[in-house]
């Protein structure tokens, strides 16, 4: 089977999966948001962005720099898996550790303090879990971890359900996370030693050139983190736990959709470190129909988003009010196409070795972004927070392409943007004048697009008949 093929199938495994995810976590979403209404829930949220930022910190650019380095022949891929994961192991543990800490002396309420100390092993499993998903890259087997992913949504959502019939507390719905994450890690564990062989290690040596090499990603993770986490942090300091309730809402829409670039590009991530230097014609290449599928795809999303923006967050809330939560999701659709394309140039940026010189971009994103935090939340609230997030990830995103531009001396090309755009319209045309169920007017939209581009010729039969070949 044809790399390019492999790669196609497992898109579409873990496309497959994601979907199914999706839908379980909404229909987590759906019990939380119900369940907690706006001020439990934006409690709930603000645990989750608190030690997320925290976990967050402990990355420290291994996942990228071993699913580099494992792509190397000759490498030895046992000591630097082994490493990595106690390397994350401590850090995680320690920053998480530390946050919880710092929780304590921010005017929090105390159920959220306590809360925080329950969460420290939810975020620990799914800290060293993504160490291991370089290797899942490197074999072309990603949908394994899918798998995995699913399996842990599946509990989190039945220990939801029946915490919520016992008519338990906010901690609960933590350590619900904390099961489920622990399955999620554990079956992707046994799934990785199928390819390689590893361990726990603390060889200070090995975790000294990890920590070289990803000093550059370290950097680039906790100023990325500064613009894309800290909002709901500051939104939790200067307005109640309602108003972090309804940006939640949209904000976890957004956390849902944004698994799936993060999984796209992550296969062609190891096509790409390859081809870089070597034959930048073919990195290009791999490049431009990386770039070309996730226009096709976050076209119908933005348009779909901003018609049923209402009837979705409906769906989710239920009988709750979450006032706004609708029109911050259009807002927050627009930052999350953005986050699809620059997910491509971030994970490009490290395959032509320029992740130092990025690390410029990232801060300028974050002192751009912490300014607009700042000065937009305490005056237009939540509605600051998502204007800003959508200027600052546009910034980011033009500052990596940019370095991958110059460095390969390859400009993508948006001549496939001329024949999505009728379809584009086609599906807006029709979202506007049919009135139907709003889950009918979307399938019959999709389908519609679909031919549409066919007819334009922005995809092609031949295609859609090897793909079903």
């Amino acid at each position: 089977m044809s790399t390019s093929r492999r790669i196609l199938l497992n898109t579409l495994a873990q496309g497959l999966g994601k979907i199914i995810a999706v839908a379980i976590g909404l229909l987590t979403l759906n019990l939380l948001t119900q369940y907690l209404d706006e001020r439990g829930f934006g409690q709930y949220s603000t645990v989750i962005a608190f030690l997320g930022f925290f976990a967050v910190l402990a990355d420290f650019g291994l996942y990228l720099i071993v699913a580099k380095e494992i792509s190397k022949s000759g490498d030895d891929a046992s000591s630097t898996i082994s490493n990595a994961l106690g390397l994350r192991l401590t850090a995680s543990t320690a920053l998480l550790l530390l946050g919880t800490m710092l929780a304590w002396i921010l005017p929090y309420e105390q159920v959220v303090k306590e809360t925080m100390l329950v969460g420290v092993a939810a975020f620990t499993f799914v800290s060293i879990s993504q160490v291991l998903m370089g290797i899942f890259q490197k074999h072309l087997v990603t949908h394994l971890p899918a798998a995995s992913e699913l399996f842990g949504r599946i509990l989190n959502l039945l220990l939801v359900f029946w915490f919520i019939r016992q008519g338990l507390s906010l901690p609960f719905f933590i350590i619900a996370l904390v099961v489920a994450n622990g399955l999620v890690f554990f079956t992707t564990l046994w799934f990785a030693k199928k390819y390689e062989r590893f361990g726990l290690a603390f060889k200070f040596s090995v975790w000294k050139k990890l920590l070289v090499a990803g000093w550059p990603l370290a950097f680039a993770v906790i100023l990325n983190l500064l613009y894309f986490k800290t909002d709901t942090i500051i939104l939790s300091l200067f307005r109640p736990a309602e108003d972090v309730g309804v940006y939640g809402l949209p904000y976890k829409i957004l956390e849902v959709l944004l698994a799936f670039p993060a999984m796209f590009v992550g296969l062609y991530f190891p096509l790409l470190s390859k081809s870089a230097f070597g034959s930048w014609e073919e990195f290009g290449q791999i490049i431009q129909r990386a770039f070309n599928s996730l226009l096709l795809i976050t076209a119908p999303m933005v348009i779909t988003t901003w018609f049923f923006a209402e009837p979705i967050i409906n769906l989710i809330k239920g009988p709750r009010q979450y006032t706004d939560s609708a029109s911050l999701l259009k807002i927050l659709i627009v930052a999350t196409a953005i986050i699809f394309l620059g997910t491509l140039f971030g994970y490009a940026v490290t395959a032509v070795n320029r992740q130092k010189t990025m690390v410029w971009g990232y801060l300028f994103g974050a002192v751009i972004g912490l300014l607009l935090y700042f000065i937009l939340i305490p005056r237009y609230g939540y509605f600051g927070a998502a204007y800003s997030t959508v200027l600052v990830e546009l910034l980011v995103a033009a500052w990596a392409y940019r370095l991958v531009a110059k460095e390969s001396k390859y400009s993508i090309s948006w001549t496939l943007l001329a024949r999505i755009a009728p379809a584009a319209g086609v599906l807006a045309i029709l979202f506007y004048l049919i009135d139907l169920w709003w889950v009918e007017e979307v399938l019959i939209g999709l389908v519609c697009y679909f031919f549409t581009l066919l007819a334009t010729k922005a995809i092609r039969w031949s295609t859609v008949r090897e793909l079903i070949s």
